[in-house]
């Protein structure tokens, strides 16, 4: 978050931070549940247009090899969960996911205002 403060990025800080919780929790929690050991590669890169991260895990794969469809949970069900992929659809421009050999890749790009 100090590299993005004095970037042209800056204004897309908080967005970031949650972005990445979200999808960091989501790799802790699914890619590496009840496994001893898991390891996370981050790539950035700015341009002049976009901010794009990607998240590289040797993990699980995402169920059907995609990003789930990131529909909200029925509010009188008062679930806890489920709200992450909508969170993170909301805040990112695009987001695009890939699964090669062992390694997944969850690429995120955030516009420049």
């Amino acid at each position: 978050m100090k590299a993005l403060a004095g970037s042209k990025a800056a204004p897309l800080r908080d967005d970031v931070e949650i972005v990445l919780a979200e999808a960091v929790n989501n790799i802790v929690e699914h890619a590496y549940d009840g496994l001893s050991f898991g390891a996370l590669a981050l790539r950035i890169s700015l341009s002049r247009q976009s901010l794009r991260i990607d998240l590289i895990d040797w993990g699980r794969p995402l169920p059907n090899l995609a990003i789930p469809t990131g529909h909200a949970p029925d509010p009188e069900s008062l679930s806890e969960g489920g709200y992450g992929w909508l969170l993170i659809r909301s805040l990112v421009s695009t987001l695009d996911y890939d699964r090669h050999a062992d390694t997944n890749r969850l690429s995120l790009r955030f516009d420049l205002r």
